[in-house]
């Protein structure tokens, strides 16, 4: 009886304890998740900031202020973690950050010509392909950076001149090693192969075209875009007539080859006109196919200026009947304020969520994905690609786009931020460069669409320092090659 009682109450006391410990926990979680609430609104500001010294690239025009900002942010986290007061360092940093600001607008207009310079070198891959060059360049850049902080813009401009020749002459040798280079190694490859016997009018096109790139960076090297477009087209000419020469080789072996190889176009020209809703026939050659599939092209794309022009109307009215709607909602709640004394107005977090679903409800899952964080909105582009190193926007998402255009304009008076992001392959420098290019071109397209100001919209290039996965599997990879935007509230 008497060890049932002791067994009796050494359960109660581990009850007791269980119990106790969990209580704890519960209260230390609490406390924690106050403890970053308090954090976050004490870095609101200087976080806001941050992110407009970021678009106003301060890293690079106002690095000492935007550095010590940055060593400075990172000691007052530290420091109210460990309970100190940080008042002191927040003054700090928005002061090194206000000065960054300034200097950076400062240097956009000092450094105009120097930073085009930089980001088409950086563009041409002269970090790879002129890495002597560029990195003279870039240390100049940075002494002339330094240089205007100090406040001498004078000495600044002069030390600018000799980085902006060195970029220059960067750029230009990056495209004769990468472009021209590449097409010079393909032609004498293509010579041991004897292409040119089996090939010769299209090796001889490849041949013209590389001396007319040569040409033009040897007369004017500021048309250096003309010149790549040229060798690009040589460096084609190159492939398709090795891939002449080989055809021709296989059939000289066997001469039903000849009529394979017809019999394979046909069925290719085939497919892409029965895709159209026609059946071709081939008797007289490609002739009248082609004509039916310029005809059904051309009306193709009629139907689709018909249809997009069909479906603007639309929007237009869908958006005045949810004007219509949001009025008569408006009033209604006005009415029932004024009987039932506010019992059934919605707050603003109600609506701010109604919101939001509507933007989540506007993509497909593999078009984008909506994140709320507070009372900022993310619209994170997952459907939205660019090509390798390019930041041109395809057609193909100008759809996509539009339903973008339609998210923003529930929230008409939010800021928006561009943000840009790339995974870890390649250069550091010329990933943020990427990013910040391609920020540029939806935030133009979304002006040039939306009749945006300057003041509304802004784009930021963060490169690879922001990934969202691991970068160790293309998959990852691809999830960090994004485009995020940014709907901010207006700071009242």
């Amino acid at each position: 009886m008497r060890n049932r009682i002791i067994a009796y109450s050494f359960n109660q006391n581990y009850v007791l304890i269980f119990v106790f410990t969990f209580l704890l926990l519960i209260a230390f979680q609490q406390t924690l998740k106050a403890q970053q609430d308090v954090k976050k609104r004490l870095f609101t500001e200087v976080d806001n900031l941050l992110t407009q010294a970021k678009g106003e690239q301060a890293d690079i025009l106002s690095p000492e202020n935007y550095n010590k900002a940055v060593e400075k942010y990172d000691e007052a986290s530290t420091d109210f973690d460990n309970g100190k007061n940080i008042s002191k360092k927040l003054t700090e940093i928005s002061d090194l950050l206000g000065a960054a600001i300034d200097n950076a607008k400062l240097g956009q207009v000092t450094f105009s010509h120097l930073l085009v310079a930089r980001d088409e070198a950086i563009e041409a891959n002269a970090i790879e392909f002129a890495k002597v060059n560029f990195e003279k360049a870039e240390e100049l850049f940075n002494d002339a950076t330094k240089t205007l902080e100090k406040g001498n813009v004078n000495k600044a401009k002069e030390k600018s001149i000799r980085s902006e020749q060195l970029f220059r002459e960067a750029e230009l040798l990056a495209i004769k090693v990468s472009i021209i280079g590449n097409v010079k190694r393909l032609l004498i490859e293509a010579e041991e192969k004897k292409v040119s016997k089996l090939a010769p009018i299209t090796i001889k096109r490849a041949q013209d075209l590389l001396n007319e790139a040569e040409s033009i960076l040897q007369s004017d090297r500021t048309a250096k875009s003309d010149a790549k477009e040229k060798a690009e087209l040589a460096e084609y000419e190159v492939n398709h007539a090795t891939y002449f020469a080989n055809q021709i080789n296989t059939f000289k072996k066997e001469e039903l080859n000849w009529e394979k190889l017809y019999l394979e176009h046909e069925k290719y020209f085939a497919q892409v006109l029965n895709e159209l809703g026609f059946t071709p026939t081939f008797e007289s050659g490609f002739e009248n196919p082609t004509r039916t599939a310029i005809k059904a092209i051309a009306s193709l794309k009629n139907q689709n200026k018909e249809l997009a022009s069909e479906i603007t109307k639309l929007d237009q009215k869908i958006e005045k009947i949810e004007e219509e709607k949001n009025d008569l909602q408006n009033e209604l709640a006005n009415v029932k304020e004024k009987e039932a004394g506010l019992r059934t107005k919605l707050t603003l977090e109600e609506k701010r969520q109604e919101k939001f679903k509507k933007i989540e409800s506007l993509f497909s899952a593999s078009e984008a994905k909506v994140i709320r964080e507070g009372d900022q909105i993310k619209i994170r582009l997952l459907g939205l690609n660019f090509a390798s190193g390019k930041s041109v926007i395809d057609p193909e998402y100008f759809g996509m786009l539009t339903k973008l255009q339609r998210a923003i304009r529930i929230f008409p008076d939010y800021h928006l931020t561009i943000e840009g992001h790339t995974d870890n392959k390649g250069d550091s420098r010329s990933n943020q460069s990427l990013s910040l290019r391609r920020a540029r071109s939806v935030m133009s397209y979304l002006i040039a669409n939306m009749g945006l100001t300057e003041s509304q919209i802004s784009a930021i290039g963060y490169g690879e320092s922001q990934p969202i996965a691991s970068n160790e599997t293309e998959q990852s990879r691809a999830q960090n090659r994004r485009i995020d935007v940014i709907l901010q509230p207006p700071s009242n």
